[in-house]
């Protein structure tokens, strides 16, 4: 058909449907300049006369209020990006012929221009109510509900179109994205599943749902797929890993270890290369559900294997001490260091361990072991100082640290730790030099600067120098408690009480349990002669430390 025929019949067409409802054997003057001047909005629109459209339009709503006219004033103020016009005129469509789906379908669009989601869904829900059929509707309704956050809504209008039409591609990855939003995962394991029969050579498909099998525990399923892409891939060191993990969670070790050479491009691994890979599984336990299990496996392998050696020993306690696995843990740490007894790392690694489960004892006991053995490593002495002082030893604390230091001058943690300790003893010069000592090393050392000045503001002396460092303790760290509090107790002591109230609040703000900083407000509010809220501060003080002294004698004045 010729082009110009073709056009010719749409728009008899599209006169056809604007006015069957109003027409309907009316020849009346009225109807006919209606449908002559809709035609010739027509010829405009397609001639990209967008403005002279609209008039034609506008002119013909004067003689018939057809809902076909408002419909094409809507349609054509979208597609020209008017919402809000788009919006007036379909609407006054709808109201005509609420039932119309195309009329619907655009004021939905209008919504969704406007970012309405609600009001867009609330259309597809009606036409969806009248159409249950209405695949485009349901998909679309998904979609808007996925756009709004309501992953429920969304897999539900899902579910109702696999129901309706059976598996399709792009519905079933929505899904399954929902799905792993839900933590759903056997849901989506099903999903994938599905997707997978629809396109049953996609590596990627393979590869998530190889991976879903491994997180539930279908490792011979999981193991399938992953050596299925790994044929088609082989050169993949992404399947490679998760093969070898497979193998390993699976307890086949030595098959394992085989693919793990052959990643590296090597014939075999030796002792300390195999515990390597043990290693890169242990750091990955708290963010793989199956290093746990893969870890195990490795070193009781090599345990077996080499019972003469102490790494096994340390890692399957360290394992065991991840398990609460009471006394299981201590025979193993026992074992590895009588095995390792000339090694400075086991002693070290078992103290580390224990003190990071708040076992002081034990950690005391296998760092003091190391240390008969190493009498000068700086570690050994820096962990025994540090536990003591958790311990409340102070004066075996600063031995410790003394003899750190002497090990290791320019340790600035070490020297904040022996400063703070030297305080303590009122050891002011010997504090004073350890800090002054830190900050010549590392001046913008935030936690030196806040304790050096603290203690200053405490003993009265250079407020001013003390002033400057928390101020500039606070440049980094502008919500940290103590460093606020820092900052307005050195105000107060300088008398300026009005500041130094508004940073002690500011602290409390963001740790209101501390006994000190409750003290120090009250004693800010009562210099400043409110006695009510002096009093309301050193009683929270009170509660929170009932056996300091000090506090009861303030509220009992």
């Amino acid at each position: 058909m010729p082009k110009k025929l073709a056009l010719i019949f749409l728009f008899l067409l599209a006169v056809t449907d604007v006015f069957a409802v109003n027409v309907s054997g009316d020849t009346t003057n009225g109807k006919r300049k209606a449908e002559a001047l809709f035609i010739e909005g027509k010829t405009l629109e397609l001639k990209n006369n967008y403005l002279g459209a609209i008039e034609d339009y506008k002119t013909a709503l004067q003689y018939d209020k057809a809902p076909g006219i408002y419909y094409a004033l809507g349609n054509l103020y979208y597609f020209l990006g008017k919402y809000e016009d788009a919006l007036t005129y379909t609407k006054k469509a709808v109201d005509i012929d609420p039932n119309e789906t195309e009329y619907l379908e655009r004021l939905s669009s209008i919504y969704i221009g406007l970012s309405d989601y609600p009001k867009a869904a609330e259309i597809f829900e009606k036409i969806i109510t009248v159409d249950s059929n209405y695949t485009y509707g349901l998909y679309t309704l998904a979609r808007l509900y996925q756009e709004m956050k309501m992953p429920s809504k969304a897999i539900t209008i899902y579910e109702r179109i696999t129901d309706k039409i059976g598996y399709d591609y792009e519905v079933l990855r929505k899904m399954y994205d929902i799905y792993v939003g839900f933590k759903e995962m056997d849901k989506a394991t099903e999903t994938l599943e599905a997707i997978l029969k629809l396109n049953p050579f996609n590596s990627e498909i393979k590869g998530l749902l190889a991976a879903h099998y491994r997180e539930i525990g279908r490792l011979d399923e999981a193991e399938k797929l992953y050596e299925e892409v790994f044929a088609i891939s082989p050169k993949d060191k992404n399947i490679q890993a998760e093969l070898i993990k497979i193998y390993f969670q699976k307890n086949d070790n030595d098959k394992g270890f085989q693919k793990f050479s052959q990643l590296l491009g090597k014939d075999s691994l030796d002792f300390y290369e195999k515990v390597q890979v043990g290693e890169v599984y242990y750091r990955l336990i708290n963010n793989d559900k199956g290093a746990l299990d893969i870890t195990t496996n490795i070193f009781t392998s090599l345990n077996n294997e080499y019972p003469g050696e102490w790494i096994p020993y340390y890692y399957l306690g360290a394992i065991d001490l991840i398990n609460q696995n009471e006394g299981a843990y201590q025979e193993k740490f026992n074992k590895a260091m009588q095995y390792g007894d000339t090694a400075r790392q086991v002693f070290l690694l078992v103290g580390v361990s224990y003190f990071q489960k708040n076992k002081m004892q034990d950690a005391k006991t296998a760092l003091v072991k190391g240390l008969e053995r190493f009498p000068n490593d700086f570690d050994f002495l820096n962990l025994l100082g540090n536990i003591e002082q958790t311990l409340g030893n102070a004066s075996n604390a600063l031995t410790y640290y003394e003899k750190a230091n002497e090990q290791n001058p320019e340790d600035v943690n070490n020297l904040v730790a022996l400063a703070g300790l030297y305080e303590t003893f009122k050891r002011y010069k010997e504090s004073n030099a350890a800090y002054e000592k830190v900050l010549s090393i590392d001046p913008d050392n935030a936690l030196a600067l806040n304790n050096y000045a603290y203690y200053l503001s405490v003993r009265g002396e250079r407020l001013d120098y003390a002033m400057k460092m928390s101020k500039k303790s606070l440049e980094n760290n502008g919500d940290n408690a103590s460093y606020l509090d820092t900052y307005g107790w050195i105000l107060f002591k300088l008398g300026k009480n009005e500041e130094a109230r508004d940073y002690i609040l500011k602290s409390l703000k963001v740790n209101g349990n501390s006994a000190v900083v409750n003290d120090h407000l009250g004693d800010i509010y009562d210099a400043l002669g409110d006695r009510p809220n002096a009093m309301k501060y050193w009683k929270k003080a009170y509660e929170l430390a009932p056996d300091n002294q000090e506090f009861k004698n303030k509220i009992s004045k």
